[in-house]
């Protein structure tokens, strides 16, 4: 399951949208593997369990995110029983995803505080905050969940981002990096596209620590151009990018699938973000549920690129029919979708399917895609995505307001 090798196959600078695309290959000690690449997640093999079919997860890339709140950080850090409780789910979903060749685990502190509900004064610092301010702690940590990914054999190890002052940052992965190295394991450092040093921490992985694949927590192009305009300068390098916690739409964007735009920013693998619990916002604030709850089941429709609501997917629904034609239980579910308004048993089923579904559509698309950067021809995707191309005009429009000077050179 090692990373043996990286190499940029394929450069494609036909469609000048803001950055060029490319295919790289991963050789791994058992396959190798293309980008641009949707990886599986735990949320999506768990998903698959509730659907009563064997849709298989073909996914070569498995990614298991664990968020560490404070009481599960506190846990972790305070209490025997805790770490072997997190080593059997770690251990448990990476047996889920056996077949697939490169299976990772992050587990990152969460950054929110706690506050008073009442009058919004802060109560508790978060766990990023405790490891940015004692250095023992900090070292615990990463010593544990160093550990835990080794009790259950994985490798390369996964080092979750710590928002540190740069100099800190800078010597905590090196010795790590170099600590790691003398056992004979690898290392896949996660950096934050908000973070403020993110450009100067990105060099250091790539120039001094020669990393091979570097993972990076999701942001909006919009919110962080800077940090993206720093990726594209790798575009000819052999190193792989992993975005993770992307969302699974972009509603700024006509709903259009933010993982199946993110190839135009420099990104190569990608894993959706595990979507907050129903009724809350991914801020954890409670929101009012729609009149009609099918609102939350959305499906992927390849040929837009978009996510949206079922019920407004009839040409959608068609070609699942047709692709499904011999799988009675998942034409069922197709078929009678209006059921789930009322049905909590069937509701739970179909939002499964929707997010099963999804991943396969959109990993065949992605190696669709690939075929398309191979043969210089973006381009030619480009306009055959009305949607995909709308929403690179509104980013590259968005560029040139926010720094028409380096837009200018990239076009």
């Amino acid at each position: 399951m090692t990373i043996v090798d990286v190499n940029v196959k394929a450069i494609d600078y036909s469609a000048r949208y803001l950055y060029p695309n490319r295919t790289v290959e991963i050789k791994t000690s058992e396959r190798n593997i293309t980008t641009p690449i949707r990886a599986a997640t735990s949320y999506e093999y768990h998903e698959k369990a509730k659907v009563p079919t064997d849709i298989p997860i073909n996914n070569p890339i498995f990614i298991n995110i664990e968020k560490l709140d404070y009481s599960r950080f506190e846990k972790l850090l305070k209490t025997n029983h805790y770490f072997a409780k997190i080593m059997r789910k770690i251990d448990l979903n990476n047996r889920l995803a056996q077949y697939s060749n490169l299976r990772l685990t992050l587990l990152q502190p969460t950054v929110t505080s706690k506050r008073d509900p009442k009058t919004g004064e802060k109560i508790r610092d978060s766990p990023m905050e405790h490891l940015k301010q004692n250095p023992a702690l900090r070292e615990k940590f990463l010593r544990f969940i160093i550990r835990l990914q080794q009790e259950v054999g994985l490798n390369p190890i996964t080092i979750p981002f710590l928002e540190l002052p740069f100099h800190t940052f800078q010597e905590t992965v090196t010795q790590v990096s170099k600590s790691l190295e003398k056992i004979n394991l690898q290392t896949i450092f996660f950096v934050d596209i908000n973070y403020t040093d993110f450009e100067p921490a990105i060099e250091l992985l790539a120039n001094e620590l020669q990393s091979k694949m570097i993972g990076l927590i999701f942001r909006r192009y919009r919110s962080f151009p800077l940090s993206y305009e720093a990726l594209s300068k790798y575009i000819d390098r052999d190193i792989v990018f992993f975005a993770v916690q992307v969302y699974r739409y972009d509603s700024y964007y006509d709903d259009i699938s933010t993982m199946h735009y993110l190839p135009f920013f420099g990104n190569d693998i990608y894993a959706v973000e595990t979507p907050a619990p129903y009724g809350s916002s991914t801020k954890g604030e409670q929101v009012e549920p729609p009149k009609d709850r099918l609102q939350y089941v959305r499906l992927f429709d390849k040929e837009s690129l978009r996510v949206v609501p079922i019920a407004a997917t009839q040409s959608t629904l068609e070609k699942l029919k047709d692709e499904y034609h011999n799988d009675i239980i998942i034409r069922s579910i197709i078929d009678n979708f209006h059921e789930a308004r009322t049905d909590d048993s069937k509701y739970k089923v179909l939002r499964a399917f929707s997010k099963v579904n999804e991943l396969h559509s959109s990993s065949s698309e992605f190696e669709r895609f690939q075929d398309y950067v191979r043969q210089n021809s973006t381009k030619d995707y480009i306009q055959e995505k009305r949607f995909l191309q709308t929403t690179l005009q509104k980013a590259k429009q968005y560029s040139v307001e926010r720094s028409p000077s380096k837009q200018a050179k990239l076009m």
